[in-house]
């Protein structure tokens, strides 16, 4: 095999990317016909795709990949929260595909409609949403395990304190945040400053076109669907 194959693979799995103006050499590589053919056979097996956009290309797992997805225990160790509840997670979980949300719902290329929060704005927007659902009725007529299990999540949010800026308190609403905030920073997705100001980072506005290709949001629906079922059918063995 190619040397410079492996150079490039190397660092695609070391830092999830190459970027052509830190990385000139391997970035060279990387576009030599050679170097993307044997790159396309790894991608199979190793179950991953390469997505190149601007000066970055990116090593992007699939939903197949069983090498670099995480589990609930994961997310633990990387928020240091071994005192976190399943429960917890599921509503971090949704939280941070929330603030993605308020981040990418425009009609343009690359969806992005803003290019920062601040942590009290989130937090607001967090409440306001948690609240309009559990006093909406229209939620409850269908799909009723499901969103039995989703009020359960919007309680647990709306029964936290408040907290403050500094704090990560599980049952404080700032300490769930910020918790999640320590797993969005090590991802490279979410960054917050010392103004408690949320802006995503370069490889979240870069790789979010790619996850909102109707074919990705497909895959994510069907196995969202399928987590939901296996869900409701543990839930109503424990009833």
């Amino acid at each position: 095999m190619d040397t410079k194959v492996l150079a490039v693979f190397h660092a695609l799995l070391k830092k999830g990317w190459i970027d052509r103006q830190s990385d000139h050499i391997l970035w060279e590589y990387s576009m030599e016909p050679d170097v993307i053919d044997e790159l396309e056979l790894f991608q199979s097996e190793f179950g991953f795709e390469n997505y190149r956009v601007r000066d970055r290309l990116y090593l992007t797992p699939t939903q197949d990949n069983d090498l670099f997805l995480k589990n609930n225990d994961d997310f633990k160790k990387d928020i240091s929260g071994n005192e976190v509840k399943n429960r917890d997670i599921y509503l971090m979980n949704f939280i941070a595909i929330y603030l993605l949300y308020l981040f990418f719902n425009a009609e343009t290329l690359d969806g992005l409609c803003r290019n920062m929060i601040s942590e009290e704005d989130f937090i607001a927007e967090l409440n306001h949403y948690f609240e309009s659902y559990e006093k909406s009725e229209s939620h409850k007529e269908d799909f009723y395990d499901y969103n039995e299990n989703f009020s359960v999540l919007c309680n647990d949010w709306l029964s936290k304190t408040e907290g403050d800026f500094s704090t990560y308190k599980i049952n404080t609403k700032y300490g769930t945040v910020n918790k999640l905030l320590v797993k969005l920073k090590a991802d490279d997705i979410f960054v917050k400053d010392e103004n408690h100001i949320i802006k995503p980072t370069q490889k979240c506005k870069d790789l979010m076109p790619y996850f909102l290709r109707k074919d990705r949001i497909s895959d994510i629906n069907k196995k969202l669907q399928k987590e939901g079922e296996y869900a409701t059918a543990e839930q109503n063995k424990n009833r």
